[in-house]
């Protein structure tokens, strides 16, 4: 039973740490995905969540097309944001273009990275 309840402690002292400040909270606008808002008006990380946005950046700087990342979050059975199966090419590409992601989940650095390489392999251009 200790063991339940130190988690259970370092699960709230996790999630108060991982909160954005009362200011970045109103103006963080509507959730997206690896973010979650509390009863309190407060923007807080999902780490799960978090996790699957940071895997998306480091295929994206490893030269993953969006065709390879959708298999690959299916093949771990990591459902879309919207609870499906499958991720969608355009989801993971509006994940990419996110900004809100910066800094709490990604860095300023990777995400323009991650956004450069998307764009050096685009088979489309964009006006």
């Amino acid at each position: 039973m200790k063991i339940n309840y130190k988690m259970n402690l370092e699960n709230k002292e996790r999630k108060t740490m991982l909160k954005l400040n009362l200011q970045e909270s109103r103006i963080f606008g509507r959730i997206c995905y690896g973010f979650g808002r509390d009863e309190e008006g407060f923007v807080y990380i999902k780490e799960d969540e978090a996790n699957v946005v940071r895997m998306i950046f480091e295929m994206v700087i490893n030269g993953h097309s969006l065709q390879n990342i959708q298999t690959e979050l299916f093949n771990k059975g990591i459902k879309s944001p919207s609870g499906k199966d499958t991720w969608t090419r355009d989801v993971i590409d509006k994940t990419i273009n996110n900004q809100k992601y910066v800094p709490h989940i990604i860095e300023f650095d990777n995400y323009f990275i991650a956004r450069g390489e998307k764009e050096l392999r685009c088979r489309y251009i964009r006006s």
